[in-house]
C-alpha cells in the first residue's frame, strides 16, 4: 500500500468522471471501468497500465487515467478505486473494501473487508484515491478469456456501499 498525502486534486467530480470513464461501456464486467453509487457516495474502479496512477492526484489538475482492456503476456496493471462523496466522523472518512480477482480459472478473494482508506474529508465532490494498490502482472502461463476484479466499498460511516466490476481481455501466452 502506498501512502497519499494531502495534495488531493480539487477536481469537480462532474467534470473528473467524465474525464475518468470517457471509454468505459455500460456493460457491467465487460469493461475496463465502472462506477456506482449509493446516495451521495460513489465508487470508481478503473483497470489501467499506469502503476503510479494514484500520483495523478497530487496535482490540482483533473486526474485523467489511461483505461486499459487488453493485457499480453508479461504485462503489468494495477486496478484504480477511488471514491467521493463519503461521510465523515470528526473530519474523517473510513472506507472498506472486497476486492475478489477473476480469470478464465475461476475467483479469489483477495482482499475481505480490509482498510481502503482511513483518513481526512477533502470535501464533497472530491474524488479520492483508495490508499490500497493493487497491482498484477500477466505471464505467457495464464489462459486466454476475460479477467478482472469484482470490488464492494463500503462506507463506514454512512453504511453504503458500491458494487464495481471491471474486467479486460487476456491474451493467450505466444
Amino acid at each position: 500500500m502506498h501512502g497519499r498525502g494531502p495534495g488531493i486534486a480539487s477536481a469537480c467530480l462532474g467534470l473528473a468522471l467524465a474525464a475518468l470513464l470517457a471509454t468505459s461501456s455500460p456493460t457491467l464486467g465487460q469493461s475496463a471501468s465502472d462506477k456506482d453509487s449509493d446516495g451521495p457516495f460513489t465508487g470508481l474502479a478503473i483497470i489501467t497500465d499506469d502503476l503510479k496512477w494514484y500520483k495523478l492526484f497530487e496535482s490540482p489538475k483533473t486526474p485523467v487515467l489511461s483505461v486499459k482492456d487488453v493485457f499480453g503476456p508479461n504485462e503489468r496493471g494495477a486496478l484504480a478505486l477511488i471514491f467521493s462523496n463519503a461521510q465523515p466522523r470528526n473530519g474523517v472518512v473510513k472506507i472498506e473494501c472486497d476486492v475478489t480477482a477473476f480469470d478464465p480459472r475461476g475467483k479469489k478473494l483477495i482482499v475481505d473487508d480490509g482498510a481502503c482508506y482511513d483518513g481526512p474529508f477533502y470535501g464533497e465532490n472530491i474524488l479520492v484515491p483508495a490508499l490500497l494498490d493493487l497491482q498484477f502482472e500477466t505471464s505467457k502461463e495464464d489462459p486466454a478469456g476475460r479477467a478482472g476484479f469484482t470490488v464492494t466499498m463500503h462506507d463506514v460511516h454512512s453504511g453504503r456501499k458500491v458494487k464495481l466490476t471491471v474486467a479486460y481481455e487476456l491474451e493467450a501466452g505466444k
